[in-house]
């Protein structure tokens, strides 16, 4: 019997600090990967210059939004429709309806066209903003541009432009990577 409890008294001591330690190492890996679960929405920006042999100064200036996985991406519209209009929608045929019907339809129609717009109307902001802040920095049109075009997705926007001044020397050396094309 005593050489038992001696055993359980080495023993106990050791057991409990290595329940201890498990512990704190789950209790760490839940932090951990709480961590991990933002909904975060993470904005890339990409900008390529682009000099042709005529001297006239291209640029591609492009953000990218990128989200968590189980986020929706921000330019993107909601297609759930909530239990109450799918509720509405079922059951009618193409029979005669009445006004209020007709524009009960539509309206859930209209808000996500006007979300969806709105939310384009904002990324497009963020675009200009930082595309201007952009040409600050980098000084590649130093005397303004105009937009060739603009081409929106779901989580790219995209400006086109070409700068109202020529290329210099100082730009083919500031710009190294540029392509230059007939």
């Amino acid at each position: 019997m005593a050489i038992i409890t001696t055993c359980f008294s080495i023993l106990l001591p050791n057991y409990m600090m290595l329940l201890k330690t498990i512990f704190f190492i789950l209790l760490i890996s839940l932090f951990a990967t709480t961590g991990c679960s933002s909904n975060e929405v993470k904005i890339t920006e990409v900008f390529r210059s682009h000099i042709r042999t005529d001297d006239s100064k291209l640029f591609t200036f492009s953000i990218i939004f990128f989200g968590n996985s189980d986020s929706k991406p921000l330019g993107s519209d909601n297609n759930n429709l909530d239990k109450q209009q799918k509720r509405s929608r079922q059951g009618k045929g193409r029979g005669n309806k009445s006004n209020t019907e007709k524009n009960t339809e539509k309206k859930p129609n209209k808000q996500r066209a006007d979300k969806k717009q709105s939310r384009q109307d904002k990324m497009m902001k963020e675009l200009e903003a930082r595309m201007a802040e952009k040409l600050a920095d980098n000084s590649y049109c130093r005397k303004g541009f105009f937009e060739l075009e603009r081409s929106l997705n779901k989580t790219i926007f995209t400006i086109h432009g070409e700068c109202n001044e020529s290329a210099t020397a100082a730009d083919r050396e500031n710009f190294p990577q540029v392509k230059r094309v007939d």
